[in-house]
């Protein structure tokens, strides 16, 4: 009975991804981070807030834990100790998923540091990566996270979550509207690069005439 269950969960998600792709949303699962100084408790409860929060923006397809630690055991693989790059992109490709989420959850002293990493099943690159330090109250770090999840999938954290965060931790604050302005500008330059190459390509076809059409051979005119 379990094994029915199994595979009809996994039949569902693969339906959900496939409609994913024709949404333009990218699928997406998420590895239980590393716990580093807390533990293992502690780390699945601050994995649930991240990965609950992705799903807030609206913006890709999550397939849930529960479900996904479901297909894995139908697959005979343990999620348990999968830490490398490579483990988790042969998790994302049991589970049929376009990009993998992975990292880690550390604390030094009263400093809690947050890693993480989304990457491309097919190809191994890394599509974006969100590291933060912060220093403060254990209660507003869930908020760290969820402005990590927001970053993670290349959105702005909403307002609200921001003004804790500046509360909270000023600099954290600042380096997250740095980091984002920065990835405003490195859009700003693949658009303007983009143009520049279109427009260099224009000017070589119209100085070389290329748009007007072959003119015939003047007649050659007989000497007498």
């Amino acid at each position: 009975m379990k094994k029915i269950l199994a595979n009809l969960i996994f039949l569902f998600y693969s339906q959900l991804i496939a409609q994913g792709v024709t949404d333009g949303k990218t699928t997406v699962a998420v590895l239980e981070f590393e716990g580093r100084g807390i533990n293992q408790m502690e780390s699945a409860t601050l994995t649930d807030r991240l990965q609950s929060e992705m799903v807030n923006t609206n913006a890709i397809i999550m397939v849930e834990r529960n479900q996904m630690e479901e297909i894995l055991n139908e697959q005979g693989f343990q999620q348990s100790g999968c830490t490398s790059a490579e483990c988790a992109a042969e998790v994302g490709a049991l589970l049929g998923v376009q990009n993998m989420v992975s990292g880690s959850f550390g604390l030094l002293g009263n400093t809690y540091t947050i890693d993480a990493k989304m990457f491309s099943v097919e190809t191994g690159a890394t599509v974006r990566s969100v590291s933060k330090t912060y220093k403060g109250d254990v209660d507003n770090l869930l908020t760290v996270i969820e402005v990590v999840a927001w970053e993670l999938v290349g959105l702005k954290a909403p307002q609200d979550k921001l003004d804790i965060l500046a509360a909270a931790d000023p600099a954290l604050a600042k380096a997250s509207v740095a980091s984002e302005r920065r990835g405003m500008k490195k859009s700003t330059r693949r658009l303007l690069m983009a143009a520049v190459l279109l427009g260099g390509g224009g000017y070589y076809l119209y100085s070389t005439d290329f748009f007007l059409p072959e003119l015939p051979e003047p007649p050659i005119v007989p000497e007498n």
